[in-house]
């Protein structure tokens, strides 16, 4: 961000809304998205919502779309009258963390052979080559934040593309339909020097 347009988080004003949206390659300092949201309708506890609270299913892809998308996700979970969560929230929380334990239970890619290659000034390569060929559903990707966001397009492939973004950051978890494979390979374009990205792969 360029701390002359966005003053301070929260900012309201011209270009400010832009300025979010598209970020600023020039900017000076980085200010990853919160992203806040009620597991209910509205923020606070009120009886008859008891229906209507988020699934799992909606809380995983929540959380593949805040968090896998390089945001911070704030999930606001309203008590009772009497200080309390509600079992159902309870129960939905819980199988929503059991659904991503599940889900990131094993990374595939964390005995591979990799190979790091600079290609140009401003892109590199990441081969992997797994163990044995794999089922890879989802790969979760990181760059090194301390520089800020520097990924400005990346693709992911094996015998063919599976995989596309234009940022990374903190995290970015992409799912696609699943496909088996041994061999990868990730390519990134940077605003300056690449630096080795992370990659995790689940099944």
């Amino acid at each position: 961000m360029n701390p002359a347009i966005v003053t301070y988080p929260g900012a309201d004003g011209p270009g400010i809304v832009a300025a979010l949206q598209h970020g600023d390659w020039n900017g000076s300092v980085w200010r990853p998205a919160e992203v806040d949201v009620s597991i209910r309708p509205g923020w606070f506890y009120h009886p008859a919502e008891d229906a209507r609270v988020r699934t799992a299913e909606n809380l995983v892809n929540l959380y593949l779309s805040s968090v896998g998308r390089n945001g911070k996700l704030l999930l606001n979970v309203p008590p009772t009258r009497d200080g309390l969560i509600h079992s159902t929230d309870v129960a939905r929380l819980t199988e929503f963390r059991e659904r991503l334990t599940t889900m990131f239970a094993q990374d595939l890619a964390v005995d591979a052979k990799t190979t790091w290659t600079v290609s140009t000034p401003r892109s590199g390569m990441l081969d992997i080559e797994l163990n044995a060929p794999a089922r890879i559903s989802t790969v979760r990707l990181e760059e090194d934040i301390t520089r800020g966001q520097r990924v400005m397009t990346y693709f992911l492939e094996a015998e063919e593309l599976f995989s596309r973004g234009t940022t990374i950051g903190y995290a970015k978890i992409d799912r696609f339909p699943a496909v088996t494979t041994r061999r990868l390979r990730l390519y990134i374009e940077t605003v300056d020097v690449p630096q080795r990205p992370i990659v995790r792969l689940y099944s």
